[in-house]
């Protein structure tokens, strides 16, 4: 009780901490890191061979393919943190929390040129939505989660002003969004 009580008393006015998805079983941390204890229990990369991933390697496709990987490597995991190399190998760490870990879904969001970036979670903290950017079907020279990812936060910057977060929604075959929004 008091572990879980310290847990909510030390998140309590964060602005980088989410509630990631549970995704076909897995809880999915992309630019994010678990705040549960976890162990590693080995690594999938990103299987070229498959068709999605060859017919179009956005990021659902990828993501779909690392976790397909990562479930037929350890049925028991809990977690995938994902990696991604723009114009390299993706990757995921394949997780498992600890015991007794009751905030599996929390994670602690990455920054990227200056604003928090929250993909396949939410910010636990309540915000003021600013404006949306959109990229269009083939607007950016490649289709890549990081090229993708820093395109659309540049867009935000040149779009909008006094944000300090971003809300990502990768639409496969569509127009990927980008929701600028001010963490309160």
């Amino acid at each position: 009780m008091a572990l879980c009580l310290f847990a909510v008393l030390n998140s309590f006015g964060q602005k980088n901490l989410a509630d990631v998805n549970k995704i076909k079983g897995f809880y999915v941390f992309v630019d994010s890191k678990p705040i549960a204890e976890y162990e590693s229990l080995g690594e999938v990369k990103v299987d070229g061979s498959d068709a999605e991933v060859r017919k179009s390697p956005q990021y659902q496709s990828v993501r779909d393919n690392l976790i397909k990987n990562a479930r037929a490597a350890n049925y028991t995991a809990d977690g995938l943190i994902l990696t991604f190399v723009n114009g390299g190998v993706d990757k995921a760490e394949i997780i498992k929390f600890k015991d007794g870990q009751s905030n599996k879904a929390r994670a602690k969001v990455e920054q990227n040129q200056g604003v928090y970036i929250f993909v396949d979670c939410q910010p636990i903290s309540e915000s003021d939505y600013i404006g949306t950017s959109k990229k269009s079907v083939g607007g950016f020279s490649s289709s890549q989660y990081t090229a993708v990812r820093d395109a659309l936060i540049k867009k935000c910057k040149k779009d909008f002003k006094d944000f300090d977060a971003i809300i990502f929604k990768f639409v496969e075959g569509g127009a990927d969004m980008a929701d600028a929004v001010k963490l309160k």
